[in-house]
């Protein structure tokens, strides 16, 4: 008997407990919700409060770095914090590709006939910056195609923003500090800031410069007295002809050759640390796809990369390697970029 009365005691509190549960259950959710909400929102007033403290005295830097005044008063309303910078900023790449897939994946059928497309519909432009920047048109058309396809993609946030979001919270905050400083300088030559537009890391126009970039290498190609990056092909090629130019194009020299290498070779020597000449490396049997006996070739100094590691496809680098190497620090892109321009004129 007993046992009984304990037993119904036992179900009405287990009834009464679930009644309270389905009354408070939905209190207790909102209060969590609330509670972390709140959080969040002190979280973001508590940045926001944080990055504007740093505009201040950012504001004042520029100023002594040079920036007029009526600059900095125009600028500064595109001077915000941008989530979506940060977030991309700490994104990391979820899958690692071989040079072969990411070759593959860039230089495609679709790619190269639209390159040399490209390279027709601007061919007397093209030719004309070769007699001048010592350039070969198609690798300016390469680098064109992998930056912005052809000027379709060159990112539409304003670079104030990103630059100053990753100048306070990113990993190179000298650098992006430096960058936007620079963003100002353009600024200060008559550029509006609601014009200075790009990726969100900061690279701008249909080459992609840096700030930095565009003040040392950007020029007018049509002869209108502007450099428009953005809008105009005949200055975003030109500039790039004078960014390679500049930083020391060999119109003598290739990018790079395919090459083999035989089953006996040292693997440490195949670094960019190791410099011979091409005609220290032909005597290893290492011979570029050419096989040339041009005095300016075999008298060049080259290295040996094979960027998916022994057994894969390996290269005899030139100097002008190295030059696309300082547009874009990825042995891919550089020579995805020397493929891509050895199929617009095979």
């Amino acid at each position: 008997m007993a046992d009984n009365v304990l037993f119904r005691c036992h179900i009405r509190y287990n009834r009464r407990m679930k009644n309270y549960f389905k009354v408070l259950a939905p209190i207790i959710w909102l209060l969590v919700i609330t509670g972390c909400s709140g959080m969040q929102t002190s979280d973001a007033a508590q940045v926001q409060k944080s990055f504007a403290n740093w505009r201040a005295d950012y504001l004042v830097r520029a100023a002594q770095a040079g920036i007029s005044a009526e600059t900095l008063s125009r600028a500064k309303p595109f001077l915000t914090y941008s989530e979506k910078v940060v977030r991309l900023d700490q994104k990391q790449p979820e899958k690692v590709q071989t040079f072969a897939e990411y070759l593959a994946a860039t230089v495609t059928s679709a790619r190269i006939a639209k390159a040399r497309q490209a390279y027709a519909d601007h061919r007397d432009l093209l030719m004309q910056l070769t007699q001048t920047y010592g350039v070969p048109g198609d690798i300016i058309v390469a680098l064109w195609a992998k930056e912005s396809d052809f000027g379709r993609v060159q990112g539409n946030d304003n670079i104030l923003s990103s630059l100053a979001t990753l100048a306070y919270d990113g990993r190179r905050r000298a650098f992006f500090e430096g960058e936007l400083t620079n963003a100002l300088r353009m600024a200060d030559r008559g550029i509006d800031p609601k014009n200075l537009t790009g990726s969100w890391a900061g690279a701008m126009g249909q080459c992609q410069f840096m700030p930095s970039s565009y003040l040392k290498y950007a020029v007018d190609g049509d002869g209108d007295g502007r450099a428009d990056i953005w809008h105009n092909d005949a200055d975003a090629l030109a500039s790039i002809a004078n960014y390679l130019r500049q930083n020391g194009w060999n119109a003598n020299l290739p990018v790079a050759e395919t090459t083999t290498i035989p089953q006996d070779f040292d693997i440490k020597l195949i670094t960019n640390k190791v410099e011979m000449t091409t005609q220290q490396w032909y005597q290893m049997n290492v011979v570029g796809q050419n096989g040339t006996d041009d005095p300016a070739v075999l008298s060049a100094i080259t290295t040996v990369v094979q960027p998916d590691g022994p057994g894969a496809q390996a290269y005899l680098a030139y100097d002008n390697y190295r030059v696309l190497m300082r547009w874009n620090r990825s042995s891919y892109f550089v020579l995805s970029v020397a493929t891509l321009a050895s199929e617009i004129n095979p």
